[in-house]
């Protein structure tokens, strides 16, 4: 059964003149009967408004409006038939008018006329546009009088590749929420037909859940998602599915974490190159707060696994093991310092770390345990600094803008040393990587307010 109209919008035209019935009132009839609206507003240019005046003497039964054109000769004039159309269509929605339920009727009128209204309807969110379709041609080309046929389309369809191509820009932008809106009437619970795109649209929608998740952390989320990926629309999207070597980081990272010590390094070492690739992301948007906060877990994480590889807990030391307790004992005679609480913070994980590893000080070990006790001679900042100034922290004011034109630098240093931390990080790091995001400069920061 069709919708209820409540308005008709309807273009007028000349005619064929010596056949106005044919040509003009029958089809009108057609039309007003077709759309059974409670208000009927007809849009002639100036030379038409007679035909308008004729049309409504002939049909009272039809509740009527006539907006002409305001001078002549603008029916040849896009624009200004836009601006007329849109005028009056907004009026219809200030006054209550529920777009859903109007119909706008280009059938007649210029091409200029036609073309305006479409796009005023179109913009204003107006549900159908209609025309009617001649089935038989005279031979002069013209529809035959009697032969129409109503056909309706949806004009929001004009915009659907439009907001996929914005959907697509967002995502591969890595806004990802923003990106789920815009699909959100195309999902199947709220879309109807939209001509071909669907596919398109449900893999967009399922990319901006899948990459999103993934770039928030919620790894097993992501994951439950990549087992029911779709297939790509064209090849131009292949780029937004994981391939295998990402399929089998996120397995790692989404997988509990393994009891025994040693097996936890696996796990944390791929959570450190995520953590990094999730750094490259913040510091290509500017988002230089949580650059800093990321950088230091990543340095703390790295301490962290190279002690679970001697079986040792930072965050829950043994205290009777006899490394841990020559480590102290060498600690208090050096410092004075007694024991520190349970849980080791970073600068005494990588203290005992380097303890670890002084059998060999020649050792790869033993250099990768240096680095990570004194990283401002390598990183160029002292980053438990930066970590505690941050507002995200313990700061009271952005840091994050001070050092915005280090943060590229400072950050390279970090994937360099990284990288050289263990033979398969660089695999790690590159299966972190969203493919579709290239690795960009730092936004531009303002010059930040003077501390002192």
């Amino acid at each position: 059964m069709p919708e209820a109209c409540s308005v008709l919008l309807l273009t007028v035209g000349t005619g064929t003149r010596g056949r106005e019935d044919e040509t003009i009132l029958e089809p009108f009839r057609k039309s007003l009967e077709a759309a059974g609206a409670g208000r009927n507003i007809l849009l002639p240019s100036q030379e038409t408004q007679p035909v308008a005046e004729k049309i409504e003497a002939a049909f009272p039964q039809f509740r009527m409006e006539i907006r002409p054109l305001p001078a002549p000769g603008d029916e040849n004039n896009a624009d200004r038939c836009f601006s007329h159309y849109d005028a009056v269509i907004s009026e219809l929605l200030a006054s209550g008018v529920d777009p859903g339920s109007m119909i706008a009727d280009i059938t007649r009128g210029t091409k200029a006329m036609s073309a305006a209204l479409l796009l005023a309807a179109a913009v204003r969110g107006v549900r159908r546009v209609r025309y009617l379709v001649g089935q038989q041609r005279n031979p002069s080309g013209m529809a035959e009088p009697g032969s129409e046929l109503v056909s309706d389309i949806e004009p929001s369809f004009i915009f659907v590749r439009q907001t996929l191509q914005r959907a697509e820009e967002q995502l591969r932008a890595g806004n990802f929420r923003a990106a789920q809106q815009l699909l959100a009437p195309f999902m199947p619970e709220r879309s109807r037909a939209t001509h071909g795109y669907e596919s398109e649209a449900a893999l967009l929608h399922w990319a901006a859940g899948f990459w999103g998740a993934w770039d928030r952390f919620d790894h097993a989320t992501a994951r439950r998602l990549a087992a029911r990926a779709p297939e790509a629309a064209s090849p131009v999207h292949e780029d937004l599915l994981p391939a295998e070597n990402r399929r089998d980081l996120l397995n790692t990272l989404a997988a509990p974490l393994p009891l025994p010590l040693g097996e936890r390094v696996k796990h944390c070492r791929a959570l450190a190159a995520d953590l990094l690739a999730n750094a490259e992301r913040r510091l290509g948007e500017g988002r230089f707060e949580e650059v800093l906060v990321r950088i230091y877990r990543t340095l703390e994480l790295i301490t962290t696994y190279r002690l679970f590889s001697h079986g040792i807990e930072a965050e829950n030391i043994r205290w009777k093991d006899d490394r841990v307790q020559q480590w102290l004992s060498q600690r208090q005679q050096a410092h004075g310092t007694s024991r520190p609480p349970r849980a080791l913070g970073r600068k005494a994980a990588s203290e005992l770390l380097v303890f670890l590893e002084q059998r060999d000080p020649n050792s790869r070990g033993a250099r990768i345990a240096a680095k990570l006790l004194n990283t401002a001679s390598w990183l160029g900042v002292n980053d438990a600094e930066l970590r505690n100034q941050s507002v995200l922290i313990h700061g009271l004011a952005c840091s994050g803008a001070q050092v915005a034109n280090r943060l590229p630098a400072i950050l390279a240093s970090l994937r360099d040393f990284f990288l050289s931390e263990h033979e398969r990080n660089r695999a790690l790091l590159e299966a972190a990587r969203f493919p579709f995001i290239g690795l960009r400069e730092a936004v531009p920061a303002e010059r930040a307010p003077d501390q002192r």
